[in-house]
């Protein structure tokens, strides 16, 4: 019942504050989003059941917010919220933010380049304040940030992007405190002859300072016959992992090799991927790969059927390795202009399916 007052107390100033708004600000905003949709069987129109399809086509409107501004002072309408804000700067370098809506809940805040104070409560209790800060600063080349709040929870972390140097390889490291223990990440990276690159990082979790539960990353990239080459490996909680792989353009497409090896588990990824813009009269691409789990195919292809409208067709399709499994087959042909769209989808694991709908500007 005190809640219900207080929101009606509110209410009115707003309003009148909303209607010095009108006199003196002006309108901002995206205009209205307009949009419908109905997706079902073909046959629904071929048996004229169309009570469906124009419940489904009724149009739903997205309000925009709307805005009304004048010297720092911002009436707005948004999510069905009444909205009043206020924002002054003082000292060249300060900035005092206030927001306060028609349930009565508030947030304000206080910032300058480098601290902030944020608080947020309901109505002129204090018992439900909530307060945060933050702090961040450089010195010696380390970036230091600190955050806290009223729930006496703290992150402080300290990083250090240039550490020295050890045997040609560059150094950085990070460190971060919590309420829950310490963190650290050290990183070490060396550039070798041959534009090839090398480097390893450690990094616990927090509160955990065994180092045979940290993890422990190595990476090398080397160029090779035209292509970039890759190796990882992993240690994280006793358990070894490795990864590596290899890209390379090949006749105007881009080939992808991968492999890992985790838990005697054997993984690969074998792809290419083209367009097909150079020989077809069309936008089109093709994608082709098999896996550890099976062969997969992917084509799509996009043309301009006349100056308004467009045609969309993609089809995929998959096979699985082993076992009985049938292949699976999807394809999709798409006609859309701007104000609406028909798309008919077909794949081997259900029945045709027909989608209509719209969207535009108000």
């Amino acid at each position: 019942m005190g809640r219900q007052m207080r929101r009606r107390s509110i209410v009115p100033g707003l309003a009148g504050l909303a209607a010095l708004g009108f006199g003196v600000s002006h309108w901002s905003g995206p205009a209205y989003a307009v949009k419908g949709s109905w997706e079902g069987a073909p046959t629904t129109l071929k048996d004229g059941q169309y009570d469906s399809v124009l419940k489904g086509l009724e149009p739903a409107v997205s309000l925009p917010p709307i805005t009304f501004k004048r010297e720092g002072l911002a009436l707005s309408v948004e999510d069905g919220r009444l909205n009043a804000d206020y924002q002054t700067k003082f000292d060249a370098d300060k900035t005092f933010q206030l927001r306060v809506n028609d349930e009565q809940d508030w947030r304000a805040g206080l910032s300058t380049a480098d601290a902030s104070l944020r608080v947020r409560g309901h109505g002129p209790s204090l018992d439900n304040l909530f307060w945060e800060a933050s702090q961040s600063g450089s010195a010696e080349g380390r970036d230091v940030q600190l955050d806290f709040n009223s729930n006496k929870e703290y992150n402080l972390t300290v990083a250090q992007e240039r550490l020295g140097e050890l045997l040609g390889a560059e150094l950085a490291a990070r460190f971060r405190a919590t309420n829950d223990g310490v963190t650290g990440r050290f990183v070490a990276h060396r550039e070798l002859p041959g534009h090839a690159a090398l480097s390893y990082s450690v990094e616990n979790p927090v509160g955990v300072y065994d180092l045979a539960r940290s993890a422990h990353v190595g990476e090398l990239a080397v160029p090779v016959a035209g292509g970039k080459a890759g190796l990882k490996l992993v240690h994280e909680n006793s358990v070894q992992g490795y990864h590596g792989s290899y890209t390379r353009d090949v006749s105007g497409g881009n080939a992808d090799v991968r492999v890992s090896y985790k838990n005697d588990a054997l993984g690969y990824n074998v792809s290419y991927a083209r367009s097909l813009g150079d020989v077809l009269p069309m936008d089109a691409g093709v994608h082709v790969g098999v896996d550890d789990a099976g062969v997969y195919g992917k084509l799509s292809a996009h043309r301009s059927v006349s100056q308004d409208l467009g045609a969309d067709y993609e089809a995929r399709a998959r096979f699985e390795l082993g076992g009985d499994s049938v292949p699976e087959l999807a394809h999709s042909l798409k006609l859309s202009n701007k104000l609406g769209y028909a798309q008919l989808l077909h794949g081997s694991s259900g029945s045709p399916r027909l989608r209509v709908g719209y969207e535009f500007d108000a």
